[in-house]
Order: structure tokens, then sequence, then C-alpha cells
């Protein structure tokens, strides 16, 4: 590796005699570029830091889609380093609120600065923007058409062609953050030291690779090398205070409700728990993980109206066979501009569907009556099973 200088430079490597890049790829054999429907992007850190090294003293917009979470607060925190060693200054920004307690946790106790979109958020003073951890690039806002899309870091399965600069997409990976710590052990900058800019990024990679895969139980031999890495300049006390939250009031109150109205078909269970709060969004997800120990159930899907606004499900499986991202566009399919209202990865998934005219029912119960018994027909006719969608209760 070697710096803009042209003098070598050593990553402290994760074990002697190998790098990061190096392992995973011999492991996956994957090529060094990706398609995104216009031909080869290039991807992996040479690529990412001759990129930025081009745009030198731009301005760029880290975005999180959808509700932050551990590893994309990691990943936005490790591009935004990156990207402050090119001279570039960047914005880390997000759409929805931060709303689960180990996430307020996170970004309180690393003292993390993150934006959160309004009205008057400024956006025409940038130059590029960024996702990284999302199935898509699609923003939920209108960015100026001079904004392109910088960089796109995932490893989920794309919705869609990305259509950017710099495209790295990597499916074996358990966690965006994982690749993230690639970049870093591989930069011609080095990551290294004590000082408390190097803690928050590394402390809060590693609790997105601890997150996002499952407490290492989904984890790949990236996420693994990553981890390793980053053992070196993580705090550790601060990591375990964040990982020992305790359970909110109101999501103990939501899993109790999801237990009442439990309806088991075989192997799958589901669960729709009514209208929920905003802020308790995550309850849902956090829900569907407990109800997933119930012996005998290998699928467990919870869904309820959040907001008032979107019908917001979790799907969490244990089967071996049930691909969640299929199952979930199969069930919900698109919108009209071609947009899945579902998707998931190895183990998990989610899906969105706005309430839009219907959020204006005045009748809350009948409203809740008519979107359970269409959400679990869906479900039924997709595992091939007959039976009333019952209001509470244990199914068949």
């Amino acid at each position: 590796m070697k710096s803009k200088n042209g003098d070598k430079v050593m990553a402290k490597p994760m074990v002697k005699g190998a790098s990061l890049q190096a392992r995973h790829e011999a492991a996956s054999h994957e090529s060094d570029s990706i398609s995104t429907g216009r031909g080869e992007v290039p991807k992996g850190t040479a690529a990412l830091e001759a990129l930025l090294e081009s745009v030198s003293g731009s301005k760029l917009l880290i975005c999180i889609r959808g509700y932050p979470d551990p590893d994309n607060i990691g990943s936005s925190l490790a591009l935004q380093w990156l990207a402050r060693q090119y001279g570039i200054d960047s914005r880390i920004v997000h759409f929805e609120e931060i709303s689960h307690h180990e996430n307020r946790a996170l970004v309180k106790k690393l003292d993390i600065e993150l934006d959160e979109w309004h009205e008057g958020f400024d956006c025409s003073k940038f130059d590029y923007y960024a996702v990284t951890d999302s199935q898509t690039a699609e923003l939920p806002i209108k960015l100026p058409g001079s904004c392109q899309l910088l960089a796109f870091v995932d490893h989920h399965k794309p919705l869609g062609n990305i259509q950017g600069r710099f495209v790295d997409i990597r499916e074996n990976s358990g966690s965006t953050s994982a690749i993230f710590a690639e970049y870093l052990v591989e930069s011609s900058h080095r990551f290294e030291g004590s000082s408390p800019e190097i803690t928050k990024i590394a402390t809060a990679l590693m609790h997105g690779i601890r997150s996002d895969t499952d407490n290492f139980v989904n984890a790949t031999m990236i996420d693994y090398r990553a981890s390793e890495f980053l053992s070196n300049f993580v705090d550790k006390d601060l990591l375990a205070l964040i990982s020992r939250q305790s359970i909110p009031a109101k999501t103990m109150d939501l899993t109790q409700i999801a237990l009442q109205r439990k309806d088991i078909r075989g192997t799958f269970m589901f669960s729709g728990v009514g209208f929920v709060r905003d802020e308790d969004r995550d309850g849902i997800g956090q829900c569907a993980d407990y109800l997933l120990h119930r012996e005998g159930i290998e699928t467990v899907i919870v869904y309820g109206v959040v907001g008032n606004e979107y019908i917001d499900g979790s799907l969490r499986t244990k089967s071996h066979t049930l691909d969640p991202d299929k199952w979930l566009k199969d069930v919900f399919g698109q919108d009209k501009d071609g947009n899945y209202y579902g998707g998931g990865r190895k183990d998990k998934g989610g899906f969105q569907i706005p309430l839009g005219f219907f959020a204006s029912c005045s009748d809350k119960e009948l409203l809740w009556i008519l979107i359970k018994k269409t959400i679990d027909e869906l479900f039924y006719d997709k595992i091939g099973v007959e039976g009333k969608s019952s209001l509470d209760g244990e199914g068949a």
C-alpha cells in the first residue's frame, strides 16, 4: 500500500502476512467490480481512495436511509473519516427519528454528531451524496440535480440498479461496518492511536458488526477479521454499556400484546399489534426477535400501524429454506414506481406500506380490522393455509 507521495505505508495487520481484503477475496473469489446496469463500477479500498482524491475539497452529504441503526451509523462515521483525509467536508444526515433505545445510547455515549433532516435543511451546498447500509440509493427527499451519488456501500441484495461512481455491495458480509473496517485497514492514511475520534469510530463499527450479525451468530470471515482489527481501538467498557441497555417499558407492553394476539400456522407465527407510536416502532422488530424463541416456530412476522402513516412489519426466521427478501417481495410486490414494499437478508426482513388515503379514517378499530384481515390473508395465501384471521387469541 502506498501513500500519495509514494512512500510505502503499512496498516496495522489483523493477522500477520495477510490483509483482510486479500483473505476476503481469496475466500469469496469475487471480482473487483460490480455491475450496476451501466457497466462495471470499481470497488475496494484503492478505488474508493482514488475517487475521494479526485473530488478533494468538495462537500459530501452522507445519508442514512430508514431508521438509524448501529451498522449505518458506524459506516457513516468511517466514511466521514476517510473523506476528511482528502479535504472533503461532510455531514451525516438521517431522515427518521433515532427511536431504538440502544441506538440512542450509542449516539449519546459516543457523542456522535448526526443531523436530522428538516424542511429548512440546506442541501444546495453539497456536491455529492453517499448512502451506506441500504438496499437502494433512493432518498425520501429530492436533492439538487447537480448533487451526484458518489459512493454506495452495502451488504444486502440491492433493489434495482445502483447508479453511483463507487459501488461496493457484498452480500457475503454480515455487516456494512465490516466492509468499512476493511477500508480503514488498507487505507493509505493510518487508522491508529487512542484519540477520542479513533475510539469513537472503532467502537461504533464494532457495535455495528455485533448488532447486524446478531452477536456474531451470522458473522462471516470479513466480520471476524474486521472485529479483530477494531478490537485494538474500541472502548470495551463503553461497548458493553451500550449493549446492556434496558428494554423500554413500551417494548415490553408491545411484546405482551404480540403474545396475546399471536396466530400460529404450522411453523409460522403472525401477530398484529395494532397502532404503534413512531418512537416505539423499533419494538416491532424486538417483539419478532423474542417470539422466534418459541418452540416449534421457525418464522415470525410482527406488524402494526406506525404513526398512523405506515403498516410496518418485521420478519425473523431460523428456517434454512425461507429467503426473507424473496418471500416479502413475493407477498407485497411493488409500488407504481417499481419499488418493493418489503425486503431483507438471510435471517430477517421488513416491510412498510403507506396507508395513504385510509390514514384519514376516523374509525381506527374498523381500519385495523380491514388492515389485519388483508395482511393475514396475504400471508395465508403465501404459505398455502386456510383459516380466518383472528383479532386476538391463538390461531389453529
